[in-house]
């Protein structure tokens, strides 16, 4: 399987129209068709904005291996976490939001 193999595998099943796909990413259906039919490459440009709307990675389209969950956090953590007040509880909580917010914006 190959990019543009998993690309239409995810494609067809978030959108039955192919316009539909192909007006979400900004382009003239006749192009999606071009892809399909494996006579362009010229989807690689784009692969940030499909792997976007497709909800998945550009490595996924590129290789088909999906991400690693993230490692469970280390049981230090958890205790030191779960002996602050509430309200220094709220304070990490708001802390590790913000800089994931910053980290998504990035």
């Amino acid at each position: 399987m190959d990019t543009s193999d998993r690309i239409f595998e995810l494609a067809d099943k978030k959108y039955p129209e192919q316009r539909d796909f192909a007006a979400e990413i900004g382009i003239a259906p006749s192009v999606v068709s071009v892809w399909r039919n494996k006579k362009s490459e010229s989807y690689m440009k784009r692969l940030p904005q499909i792997a976007e709307v497709l909800g998945t990675t550009v490595e996924y389209l590129l290789t088909g291996k999906k991400e690693k969950p993230a490692p469970a956090p280390a049981p230090d953590f958890l205790i030191k976490f779960n002996s602050l007040t509430p309200e220094s509880q709220k304070e990490v909580i708001a802390f590790i939001e913000f800089k994931h917010g910053q980290e998504s914006q990035s």
